[in-house]
């Protein structure tokens, strides 16, 4: 609210008298409150992960120190005990390691024995006149030869039978060619 105060008349005839009554401003002005709206939300920030943090980590500390006030070694001795454990994890990585590369060796050796022993075969078909100008597939897989296509005759089927299993590292063979009648071709 707003105080009035008078003021003094002035019994003067010739002057010009202001209101008698003039505003003045009050001693404590109101407060004014301002409201600002935001469409951002902002959630309340929680307290507990910085408390659960310092709990972490004090109790970190707190098993250090107990860890320690066992442990009667020097701090040389210590060190000296972590390039030990750390040179039998490498020594035992270094192990892992050579056996999956030996592994993959001996993988990789099985696929080049079979495609040799493809090769061989397929040598073999070759220099025989009887089946040279046939179109028999040679296919191996783990040892194992698979003869497909046509044959002249049986003869010429056992031949290549035998021709197959010859070759270092066949385990067996699967003859699968088909005689032809002698009319087809």
């Amino acid at each position: 609210m707003t105080e009035f105060h008078r003021r003094p008349v002035d019994d003067t005839p010739h002057a010009v008298h202001p209101p008698l009554v003039e505003p003045v401003a009050p001693a404590v002005a109101p407060a004014t409150t301002v409201i600002h709206h935001t469409t951002e939300y902002r959630p309340r920030r929680r307290i507990w992960p910085g408390v659960l943090g310092a709990g972490l980590i004090g109790a970190l500390v707190a098993a250090l120190v107990v860890s320690n006030a066992y442990d009667n070694r020097s701090i040389g001795q210590k060190v000296d005990a972590g390039i030990a454990a750390t040179r039998q994890g490498l020594s035992a990585a270094a192990e892992q390691g050579a056996q999956v590369t030996q592994r993959a060796t001996e993988g990789a050796a099985a696929v080049l024995d079979d495609a040799g022993i493809t090769a061989a075969v397929k040598t073999a078909l070759a220099a025989d006149p009887a089946l040279s100008a046939l179109k028999i597939g040679v296919d191996t897989s783990d040892g194992v030869v698979r003869l497909t296509g046509p044959a002249p005759d049986a003869q010429a089927r056992d031949r290549a039978g035998v021709l197959a299993a010859a070759p270092k590292g066949v385990r067996s063979v699967d003859n699968l060619l088909k005689v032809e009648p002698a009319g087809n071709g």
